[in-house]
């Protein structure tokens, strides 16, 4: 016969399936819960998010082609260092006569020390030169990495940097590549910053990959960027 202790220690057993149950219920309806605010915030913000995002770019391709007071937005295809075809962005500027500029072009690179960095760098294909480049995305350690958007010298590196392509047209007379701070001079040479040796890598990475890509397909395609815009 069962006695009433036996029953009673029986009990809690008989009862935790349906314990872990309820529990697995109500994580699963927070989980649920948690979804649907995270969608619902994305949609209320993912529109604000865009406006600015293209309210940035565009500030700052005027402030990257000296004299351009308008845009226009242009999609090519160029090659990258894989051999394989890859849409790109032009972003070409015109002054107040809608005579053509240069252009400015988005570069990224996944290798950063806090992740991916996006910039935009602006050029001049009549003169075959960058004008500088801004950062648009960065998550590098504060005061360390990302002195790549604040350090003078290392921004200096950009201005008025010649960047030719081969007398064939079809890639660049030579590369864009990283050396040690004061260690510069050569041409393509871009000088780092000391204690941010993986963002400056980035950086020279990722223009000189997008460079590679675009500025041969920008050089065929010059007749049409340079289609005056009344």
């Amino acid at each position: 016969m069962t006695t009433q202790a036996q029953q009673a220690g029986a009990q809690p057993a008989q009862q935790a399936p349906a314990s872990s149950l309820a529990m697995l219920r109500t994580l699963g309806g927070i989980a649920l819960l948690s979804g649907c605010l995270l969608s619902l915030v994305y949609q209320l913000t993912s529109e604000r998010i865009a406006r600015n995002t293209e309210a940035r770019v565009r500030n700052a391709v005027l402030e990257l082609l000296p004299g351009a007071t308008r845009q226009r937005t242009f999609e090519f295809t160029g090659v990258d260092e894989r051999g394989v075809e890859m849409p790109f962005t032009v972003y070409a500027g015109y002054d107040v006569s809608g005579n053509f500029v240069g252009v400015a072009l988005e570069a990224w690179d996944n290798g950063g020390y806090g992740g991916q960095i996006r910039l935009l760098y602006g050029y001049l294909p009549d003169r075959q030169q960058i004008t500088g480049m801004t950062v648009l995305l960065s998550k590098e350690t504060p005061g360390l990495g990302d002195k790549i958007r604040t350090d003078e010298a290392f921004q200096a590196n950009f201005k008025d940097l010649d960047l030719p392509l081969n007398s064939e047209g079809v890639e660049l007379a030579y590369p864009l590549v990283y050396v040690k701070p004061d260690l510069g001079g050569n041409p393509g040479e871009i000088e780092g910053i000391s204690g941010a040796t993986i963002s400056s890598k980035a950086v020279v990475r990722a223009i000189h990959y997008s460079a590679m890509m675009a500025l041969p397909v920008i050089q065929q395609r010059l007749n049409e960027l340079k289609e005056i815009v009344l």
